[in-house]
């Protein structure tokens, strides 16, 4: 099969197999209906998806008692300082499972993943968590870069 499609000012081809699934989003597939952006409507949704992973078991069943727990986060690079950013909420809920699980929250480390990127500051880490995740555990050592 040959498929086209325009890119930028041209098109752009491939030879691909007959057996191929094309998936174009909104076309082959409709997007999903946009969630409210509260805080409650976006943390259930993230709570669902957490509760109902694909191809592997629940957090809450991977977490107990006595396991130590990474949470990898991107760094400001890639944004996401509102209040209810997809870091903020999926932590938040991440921790709300771990906790129901018997993680301990001196278990917990929050590492920012820079790659080449300078090193998170404290200020950056702050922005990205929030005053609340922040303060829970920048004062015990927990949050690195």
């Amino acid at each position: 099969m040959k498929l086209e499609f325009e890119y930028g000012q041209g098109l752009l081809g491939a030879e691909l197999p007959d057996s191929t699934d094309i998936f174009i989003p909104g076309e082959t597939v409709a997007d999903p209906p946009c969630l409210p952006q509260d805080w409650d409507s976006l943390y259930a949704a993230t709570l669902a998806s957490i509760r109902n992973p694909i191809g592997m078991p629940p957090l809450k069943e991977l977490a107990g008692p006595g396991k130590s727990v990474v949470i990898v986060i991107p760094d400001i690079v890639k944004g996401g300082n509102q209040p209810t950013s997809h870091r903020k909420v999926a932590i938040r809920a991440c921790l709300d499972e771990l906790y129901a699980a018997g993680v301990k929250q001196k278990d917990v480390l929050l590492l920012f993943s820079n790659g080449l990127h300078p090193r998170a500051t404290v200020a950056e880490m702050q922005t990205i968590l929030g005053p609340e995740l922040f303060g829970e555990f920048y004062p015990t050592g927990q949050i690195t870069s």
